[in-house]
């Protein structure tokens, strides 16, 4: 474990430091207004992935631990077919919707297009993970993140494109990467054969019916702050946000290379009715060390910050410093939602999330009179918090019941 937590940090920290250069080359080659057109079409496609599958992608990791290969392969095939009608009908929606923006239109049209791409990218990153191919799955998201920067800075200063330039970076990088995986290793892709199963449909509606509720919470957890910066403040203040937002949410690189890291074998020892033992000690040192880190990334901004960006960008470093804490509690939630997870208690991690939700809007904007542009990153801060404690609860509550120990939480 300790070998493929290596590697995921390894390509995490390449990708993140890849990441970290596209911003500050973004920033300086478009107006601080465009850049805040980037972070709303990124809000957007935080859900849309999601959306194609039902919020049901988690089953890809489940069935990876119970089925046998024929039988996964019999699944992912009727699962490809389900996320097909699902996305024409996002496109239906989306071409309807283009008729009210039509400055944006392009966005309405490539941003589906990303959010399918990346569906077949979940699956198929599940897949890896779960069978521990740690190298596999980060030279994916390595190479991504470097053509990725390389078509930006095309579009950008060749072809004297801004955001539009950004989209078209992102599509045709997202698209080269699943031609290379399904050349390379996504062998339930390059067999796949339409299968229209209407009782596996049900099990993914049922399944990913509560969650799908609870990507929306997941979304105004995550997104909505900006479109609160939107409606109180201005364009250049998004821009400004989204700035400090996405250096703020490099942390999560670090949750996602270790929940993938620990995934594969929290499951197997959930599976064998002995996962509090793992979730006690992930529980104590995990959550100290990505703390720790959230707080030299968040303190060291007020430094970086102004030698790296121009001053337009020099309140970015407190938003930094409260979205990086909010996303080491966020790392903290993942260890006992993992359990909420894998027994499937999809209503109950909905609510969760909805009360979570709720208190980052409320805090959000009443917060505004008294710390302006700060206010949403306070609210999500507070929120991860709600979030990791309410999690910390249920998810040892359903440990006791499950594998029948005395719980001392």
């Amino acid at each position: 474990m300790i070998k493929k937590l290596v590697d995921y940090i390894a390509f995490s920290g390449l990708t993140a430091g890849i990441g970290f250069f596209t911003v500050i080359y973004m920033t300086k080659h478009m107006p601080i207004e465009d850049f805040g057109v980037v972070g709303i079409f990124m809000a957007v496609l935080y859900v849309l992935p999601q959306l194609i599958s039902f919020s049901s992608v988690g089953l890809v990791s489940i069935n990876k631990v119970k089925l046998q290969k024929k039988e996964f392969l019999l699944f992912s095939k009727s699962y490809f077919t389900f996320a097909m009608i699902v996305f024409s009908l996002v496109c239906l929606f989306s071409f309807l919707t283009s008729f009210f923006f039509s400055q944006y239109t392009l966005l309405f049209i490539i941003v589906p297009l990303i959010a399918f791409i990346q569906y077949f990218s979940m699956f198929h990153n599940a897949e890896l993970i779960q069978d521990g191919k740690s190298r596999i799955f980060g030279s994916y998201r390595l190479i991504l993140s470097i053509i990725s920067l390389l078509l930006t800075m095309l579009f950008l200063t060749q072809f004297h494109l801004t955001w539009e330039g950004r989209a078209y970076a992102m599509l045709l990088s997202e698209s080269v990467i699943l031609l290379l995986s399904v050349y390379f290793s996504f062998t339930t892709l390059k067999n796949y054969k339409f299968s229209f199963d209407l009782d596996a449909y049900r099990e993914y509606f049922y399944f990913g019916l509560p969650l799908l509720f609870g990507l929306g919470a997941g979304w105004l957890l995550n997104q909505a702050d900006r479109f609160i910066v939107l409606h109180f403040f201005d364009l250049k203040s998004v821009g400004l946000y989204t700035l400090a937002y996405t250096i703020g949410t490099l942390l999560n690189i670090i949750n996602q290379a270790a929940t993938n890291t620990i995934i594969p074998y929290v499951y197997k020892e959930l599976e064998r009715k002995k996962g509090h033992i793992i979730i006690r000690k992930l529980n104590i040192y995990y959550s100290l060390s990505i703390v720790c880190f959230a707080l030299i990334v968040g303190f060291s901004s007020f430094w970086y910050v102004p030698l790296l960006f121009e001053p337009l960008y020099s309140d970015a470093p407190k938003i930094i410093l409260f979205i990086s804490l909010g996303f080491s509690f966020n790392g903290i939630y993942r260890v006992t939602g993992s359990v909420i997870a894998f027994y499937k208690k999809n209503q109950l991690q909905a609510k969760i999330l909805y009360a979570s939700a709720i208190l980052n809007i409320i805090l959000s904007i009443i917060f505004i009179p008294f710390f302006g542009i700060l206010s949403p990153a306070i609210g999500t801060f507070m929120a991860y918090i709600l979030l990791a404690t309410l999690s910390y609860s249920y998810g040892w509550k359903i440990l006791q019941q499950e594998e029948k120990y005395e719980s001392n939480f």
